[in-house]
């Protein structure tokens, strides 16, 4: 389940805050809705200490150079 947790981030304007997960649900296809989904996720793992960008970058290459053969 979502948290409900508030967060600020620089990207934010001031004074605004983000939409509702419900608002972002209805506004996004379903590929939009994918494309945040991954975000979100690789944002959270680089943040936590997961893995850096650089891994990240890595391991997308590398998938990519695999499934163009």
């Amino acid at each position: 389940m979502a948290t409900t947790a508030q967060r600020s981030y620089s990207d934010v304007p001031e004074g605004k805050g983000l939409i509702s997960f419900e608002e972002a649900m209805e506004v996004l296809s379903r590929d939009e809705r994918f494309k945040a989904t991954v975000y979100a996720m690789n944002t959270l793992l680089v943040e936590k200490g997961i893995y850096s960008p650089e891994e990240f970058e890595f391991h997308f290459r590398h998938w990519a150079q695999k499934v163009k053969k």
